[in-house]
């Protein structure tokens, strides 16, 4: 008789034995190898305030920051800050955690530590710095969108990011490619591995808080949608005015005004009602404002059939009908549109025509770390002043009262450049 049948069985029940005495230590080890990810954003003034998130696996971590300036001597006293928690939207695997810091000086530098109430030991913090009250000689940030289809690509730009030193990034949606579901919220994991650990400022080593708007690739279905249709996005940024479309003031020189394209809000009525209102109130006091929304209104890929022209596209024409008259009403200094994985710059545009003396330009579109697509030829679309089918990041510097965009390759190759 032969004994093959009972050796099989007998190493199938040590594979068992095995697994079930190693499995805690497994589960332990992924605990302990999964590190919080932590991103900074704003809710309201970035000169004195800073909302400290992560995300993680513990439900039982507390929602503390300790945090003080750098330039304080060794041994000086930390101040705790305390915050909230959820899950990820109904993802019960996952907590999302946000403190607010506030009181803070302007262009100071910080040191924090999360979930603890006292120091990090062995002296490990992450850094940030505040925003200056009133514009340097040089201020510089980074804007961009469609940021992740894989991860390689999203390390690269997010890297080139970090060399350039910018005070903050504008992020025009389309961020992990998760499409508010379930089964790809891990991309939400690696889109903020990848910026945590890339997009530190070579200058101060501080990590760069972003300032987002929201994009397709947020949202299940796409356009037209709710905000109950991109949880995981609400869940994971705490909106100034818990919606999708707000504006950012830093100091008295500069406004960001961040919209939705039709995505979880529509163009027409509250927003375009919001948005005139808004441009008003800072029109001839704030020197520098600035527009960034996802669905563009002159686009580069993606034109109806028969055209090559994108602003024909309805969702386009409703961008031109009800938001463009605004920005060249109030003077906007320039407007940042994404989503077709390309690079452009538009002719200077005023009334839905090319207006050289008194045009807005628009600057985009959306290819950070995305595939890219084709762009018409020279001169085929009658705004495209510049189209390349390339990845990028568009660095905006402010100097001496005026305002110069430069596009980057990630390998710091220059694409474009315009003041």
């Amino acid at each position: 008789m032969s004994i093959k049948p009972f050796k099989f069985g007998r190493r199938i029940l040590l594979l068992i034995a095995s697994f079930l005495l190693m499995a805690p230590y497994r589960a332990l080890s992924r605990f302990l190898i999964r590190r919080p990810l932590v991103y900074l954003t704003w809710r309201q003034d970035p000169t004195s305030t800073m909302v400290v998130n992560w995300m993680d696996n513990d439900s039982r971590s507390p929602d503390y920051v300790m945090y003080r300036r750098l330039a304080l001597p060794r041994g000086s006293r930390w101040t705790l800050a305390r915050g909230f928690k959820h899950n990820f939207a109904d993802d019960k695997k996952r907590i999302i955690h946000h403190v607010e810091l506030r009181g803070l000086n302007p262009d100071t530098e910080y040191i924090f530590t999360i979930g603890s109430k006292g120091p990090a030991r062995g002296g490990s913090y992450l850094k940030f710095r505040t925003l200056p009250k009133s514009i340097p000689s040089n201020f510089r940030f980074v804007t961009g969108g469609d940021m992740m289809h894989d991860r390689k690509k999203v390390d690269a730009m997010n890297q080139r990011a970090a060399e350039l030193n910018p005070w903050f990034a504008l992020l025009g949606g389309d961020l992990a490619y998760a499409n508010a579901d379930k089964k790809n919220v891990s991309n939400w994991e690696d889109w903020l591995e990848s910026w945590m650990l890339n997009c530190i400022r070579k200058s101060d080593g501080g990590l760069i808080p972003m300032v987002v708007a929201i994009g397709n690739h947020e949202v299940a279905g796409g356009t037209g949608k709710k905000p109950k249709d991109a949880k995981y996005f609400y869940s994971l940024f705490p909106m100034p005015a818990k919606r999708s479309f707000y504006a950012l003031d830093i100091g008295n020189y500069l406004s960001l005004i961040l919209l939705d394209s039709d995505l979880t809000e529509r163009i027409d009525g509250e927003q375009a009602i919001w948005l005139e209102k808004s441009l008003s109130q800072r029109f001839g006091k704030v020197p520098f404002v600035f527009a960034c929304y996802h669905k563009p209104a002159y686009g580069t890929a993606k034109p109806p059939s028969g055209t090559k022209d994108s602003s024909k596209d309805p969702l386009a024409q409703k961008i031109i009908k009800y938001w463009c008259p605004l920005f060249d009403k109030y003077n906007v200094t320039a407007v940042f549109e994404n989503d077709h994985h390309t690079y452009k710059r538009t002719h200077p545009l005023r009334g839905n025509r090319i207006d050289r003396d008194r045009g807005v330009v628009y600057l985009g579109d959306g290819c950070w770390g995305v595939d890219t697509r084709d762009v018409p030829k020279p001169g085929e679309v009658w705004y495209l002043a510049k189209a390349e089918s390339k990845r990028h990041l568009i660095c905006v510097t402010i100097r001496n009262g005026k305002s110069d965009y430069v596009a980057y390759e990630a390998n710091g190759k220059v694409i474009d450049r315009h003041s």
